[in-house]
């Protein structure tokens, strides 16, 4: 049986088990003096540790306050950039970091709700413009039961073409609605983009003979077969030429050319209408964006034709531009994808 011996060796104190001592705790027994001396390092240790903790606090803080109260453009010249491909360094580029995203959500919601507010605005002046029409036509009709045939139908058919743009920009809503949101999906087919140029052009004979303007189309080359939504497209052009002829002069023209290059079709719709002034252009195809508002409402239209035959090029993965001289015509231009050739 082993027997377990406890010895007291000075300042340590030994297990022996069987005559082999094994230490299991060391206890020091230090002078009075030089255990005041170990409490005070300790002390002073801690009030250091304190000190630079605080201080690393406050430089924090200060530069977390520089950051929240520094504007955006003067953020460099601060020395406070965030580097937006790389992991933050340290506490105080994890803070920029935080800070400038945070900013810029800030903007993207600000933006959002001046958009919204713009949206509202507009959708709300353009609807009231023919509600009211209709309402004061009709109110005009109900307060003089003896009005007469003819000023009747007078009233009638101002309400009805009212009624009319009513319910185009309605209609207009919705289709620029559901192209922003996604939610309508393109037909893709070949079909001749030349016969289609002709058709619109027919379509349009009728508003042209009022002012006296031609309509030619050209093609340059070959048979335009394209790959494209035909509806769509057909939308796109009936809109930039039905623009033609409403601010079109008198005895005008309009000409539709189509050119080829070696994959696309270039549509060009051009006049030599009004035109429009170089500090409207970049705003055209914004939704209800009216160069001049009195004109546009005196010629009806929702403000929302340029802004949908935007949409409806984006979808095809094209692009459409405007060249415009004041007072000299308009010629707005898009492409198509050529369809393939058949070997």
């Amino acid at each position: 049986m082993a027997t377990i011996q406890i010895l007291q060796l000075s300042a340590i104190k030994v297990i022996a088990i069987n005559g082999s001592p094994i230490p299991t705790l060391i206890a020091i027994q230090l002078p009075a003096k030089w255990l005041t001396v170990v409490v005070f390092l300790l002390l002073l240790a801690i009030v250091i540790v304190s000190l630079l903790w605080y201080r690393r606090e406050q430089e924090l803080l200060k530069n977390l306050t520089d950051i929240i109260t520094a504007p955006s453009e003067d953020l460099e010249e601060i020395g406070i950039v965030a580097h937006k491909s790389q992991e933050p360094k340290d506490t105080r580029e994890a803070f920029i970091s935080l800070i400038q995203r945070r900013r810029q959500e800030l903007d993207r919601l600000n933006k959002l709700e001046n958009y919204r507010r713009d949206y509202i605005g507009n959708v709300a002046h353009e609807l009231k413009t023919p509600i009211f029409a209709i309402q004061g036509y009709i109110d005009a009709v109900l307060d003089d039961p003896e009005i007469d045939r003819e000023t009747l139908q007078t009233f009638l058919s101002k309400a009805s073409k009212n009624s009319a743009r009513l319910a185009q920009i309605v209609s207009d809503l919705d289709t620029i609605t559901k192209y922003e949101s996604g939610f309508l999906t393109l037909n893709i087919d070949e079909f001749d983009l030349f016969n289609l140029c002709h058709e619109i052009a027919e379509s349009m004979e009728l508003q042209a003979k009022e002012k006296n303007i031609s309509i030619q189309v050209v093609a340059m080359g070959e048979a335009c077969i394209v790959l494209a939504d035909r509806p769509r497209i057909a939308q796109v052009l009936t809109n930039l030429v039905y623009n033609s002829i409403r601010y079109g002069k008198q005895d005008g023209n309009t000409r539709i050319r189509l050119s080829s290059t070696l994959e696309k079709v270039i549509v060009e719709v051009a006049d030599n209408g009004i035109g429009i002034p170089a500090e409207h252009q970049s705003r055209i195809f914004e939704r209800f964006y009216r160069v001049d508002k009195h004109r546009n409402r005196a010629t009806g239209g929702s403000g929302l034709g340029l802004s949908i035959c935007k949409h409806i090029v984006e979808a095809h993965n094209e692009t459409i531009g405007l060249i415009s001289t004041d007072g000299a015509g308009s010629s707005f231009s898009f492409s198509l994808k050529l369809a393939p050739k058949d070997e």
